[in-house]
C-alpha cells in the first residue's frame, strides 16, 4: 500500500514536471524542426524515374531439339516466382551496372547541375570530382530499386539521381542493356553454331555420297537396274531357249549322218549305169552305105551279097554297157556332207551361246554385288540427305531465332517506359520535420519524465500545492 501510494507520488510529480517544462520541449521541437528543415534544404535534391517490365513465356521457354521436330514448351506456371526472383538478380547484377557506366559515361551520368541550395550558394551548381568506376558501380546498384507487383508477373523499377533527366535517361538505357542481356543469357550461341558446323559436314558427306554413287554407276554402266537386270534374265532365258532348241537340232542331225553313213555303206561305189542294144553298129551302116551304091551300080550279085550280110548283121546286134560310180550314194554322199557341216554350225552355234550364257552368267552374278553395294550407296545418300535437311532445317530455325533476337524480340515488355515524378522523393522536407519534431518531443518529454521520475524534487511551495494538491502548512529556510 506504501508502495502505491510512493508511485501515485511519482507520477503526480514527474506530471507536474512535464507541465511545468512544457515549454522547454516545445522550443526543443521547434528547434529540432527548424534544424531537419535546414539540413533538407542544404541536402541535395534525389528525383525517382520508374519503368514497369513483364515477365512472361518467351521464346527461350521453347526448347527446340537439334534432333527433334516439335518444339518443347516448357511449362513455368509453377515456377514463375523463380522466373521472377531470376530476372530481378539479373537486375541487381554489378555487371548491368557496369554496362551502364560504359553506355553513358561517368562524365554523363555525375556531371549534372547540384540543385540543392547549399549548391547554389557555395558551389556554383555543379559537381567537379568524378568517382571511380567501382565505386560508381556500387552508388547506381544502391540507388536501383527493383521489386515485384504482389500477385502479377510485374517487376517494378526505380531509379533515383541527382538529375531527372539523367535519371529518365539512365534508366532507359539500363532497361535496354538489360533486356539485351537477357536475350544474351536466354540464346545458347554454341547451339547455333553447332548446327551451322553440322549442317555445313553432312552437306559435305552427302556431296560426297554423290559423287561416290554417280561414279559407280558410270563404271557399271548403270541406269536403271532393276531393268537391266530384267533385259539380262530375257536374254539368257532366249540364249538357253534357243541352246536347247539347237542342242535338239544336233541331236536330229547326228542321227540322219548315221542313218546316210549306215545306207553309204551298204552301197558299192561303181554300178552298172546302163546297158543299150545298139541296133545300128557301124559294119551295118557300112553295109548299107555299100548296098546304095551297088544298087547304083547295078551289080545284082554285089548287092545280093551285100544284102545277106545286112540281115545277118542285124541279127546279131550290138549291147553296150556303161559303169561308174552309183547317183544314190552320190546323192547320200552330198546329204552326208550337208548333214555334217549343219552339225559343225550347230555345235559351232551352241559353244557361242554357251559362251554368251556364261558371260551373262557371270554379269547377272556380278549383279547382285553390284546391287548389294549400290543399295548401300543409296542408303547412305539417304542417311545423308536426311541429317542434311535436318540439320538444315534447325539452322534456319536457330538463324530465325538469332534474328529474332538481333530484333529484341523476348518475353520482357516494357509496360511503362521510364517516366520522371515532377517532385522530388528525397529530401522529404515535411515528413522529416514531422519526424525530427516528434523525435524532439519524445525525446524532450521522456528526459524530462524520467528525470522528475528518478530523482523528484519540490522546489517551491507552489511545486508542492500543485503537484500533490495538498496546502503548505509550513516552510523550512534553507541553512
Amino acid at each position: 500500500m506504501e508502495n502505491s501510494t510512493l508511485n501515485l507520488v511519482k507520477v503526480q510529480i514527474a506530471w507536474h514536471g512535464f507541465k511545468k517544462n512544457k515549454w522547454r520541449i516545445l522550443a526543443l521541437v521547434v528547434a529540432t524542426a527548424l534544424a531537419v528543415a535546414a539540413g533538407s534544404l542544404l541536402q541535395s535534391p534525389v528525383y525517382r524515374a520508374s519503368s514497369r517490365l513483364l515477365v512472361k513465356p518467351g521464346r527461350e521457354d521453347v526448347y527446340v531439339s537439334p534432333a527433334g521436330d516439335v518444339p518443347v514448351v516448357t511449362d513455368r506456371s509453377t515456377t514463375q516466382d523463380y522466373k521472377l526472383n531470376s530476372e530481378i538478380e539479373i537486375l541487381k547484377s554489378p555487371l548491368l551496372a557496369r554496362k551502364l557506366i560504359e553506355r553513358m559515361g561517368l562524365e554523363q551520368l555525375f556531371s549534372f547541375p547540384d540543385r540543392s541550395y547549399k549548391a547554389l550558394v557555395f558551389k556554383g551548381g555543379r559537381r567537379k570530382e568524378l568517382p571511380s568506376a567501382e565505386t560508381a558501380s556500387r552508388i547506381i546498384q544502391s540507388r536501383l530499386g527493383v521489386s515485384v507487383v504482389p500477385k502479377s508477373n510485374v517487376i517494378d523499377l526505380n531509379f533515383d539521381w541527382g538529375d531527372p533527366e539523367v535519371a529518365k535517361q539512365a534508366l532507359d538505357t539500363f532497361v535496354d542493356i538489360y533486356l539485351i542481356h537477357h536475350l544474351m543469357v536466354h540464346t545458347d550461341p554454341e547451339t547455333y553454331d553447332l548446327l551451322k558446323n553440322q549442317a555445313n559436314q553432312w552437306g559435305e558427306k552427302l556431296t560426297e555420297s554423290e559423287k561416290k554413287l554417280e561414279a559407280f554407276k558410270s563404271k557399271y554402266s548403270i541406269t536403271s537396274l532393276n531393268e537391266q537386270k530384267s533385259n539380262l534374265l530375257q536374254t539368257l532365258s532366249s540364249l538357253e531357249a534357243e541352246t536347247l532348241q539347237t542342242r535338239s537340232e544336233i541331236g536330229e542331225t547326228s542321227m540322219l549322218i548315221a542313218s546316210l553313213e549306215r545306207r553309204l555303206s551298204s552301197l558299192s561305189h561303181n554300178v552298172r549305169l546302163q546297158e543299150t542294144v545298139n541296133q545300128q553298129s557301124g559294119t551295118l551302116a557300112a553295109l548299107k552305105a555299100r548296098l546304095v551304091e551297088l544298087e547304083l551300080q547295078g551289080l545284082k550279085e554285089e548287092t545280093a551279097r551285100v544284102r545277106k550280110m545286112i540281115a545277118e548283121e542285124e541279127q546279131k546286134g550290138q549291147v553296150t554297157v556303161v559303169s561308174g560310180e552309183s547317183p544314190l550314194r552320190q546323192s547320200l554322199e552330198t546329204d552326208l556332207l550337208k548333214a555334217r557341216a549343219q552339225l559343225a554350225a550347230l555345235q559351232a552355234k551352241v559353244t557361242s551361246r554357251d559362251a554368251q550364257a556364261a558371260t551373262l552368267r557371270e554379269k547377272l552374278k556380278s549383279f547382285d554385288g553390284i546391287e548389294q553395294r549400290l543399295g548401300e550407296l543409296h542408303r547412305e545418300v539417304a542417311i545423308r540427305e536426311s541429317n542434311y535437311k535436318l540439320y538444315l532445317s534447325k539452322f534456319e530455325e536457330a538463324k530465325i531465332s538469332e534474328s529474332m533476337d538481333q530484333q529484341k524480340i523476348s518475353n520482357i515488355s516494357v509496360i511503362e517506359p521510364a517516366a520522371i515524378r515532377s517532385q522530388p522523393v528525397r529530401p522529404k522536407m515535411l515528413l522529416n520535420i514531422l519526424v525530427g519534431a516528434l523525435v524532439a518531443f519524445v525525446a524532450g518529454t521522456g528526459l524530462v519524465l524520467l528525470k522528475e521520475f528518478v530523482y523528484p524534487v519540490f522546489r517551491t511551495r507552489e511545486d508542492v500545492s500543485e503537484s500533490l494538491e495538498l496546502p503548505v502548512v509550513a516552510v523550512l529556510p534553507k541553512q
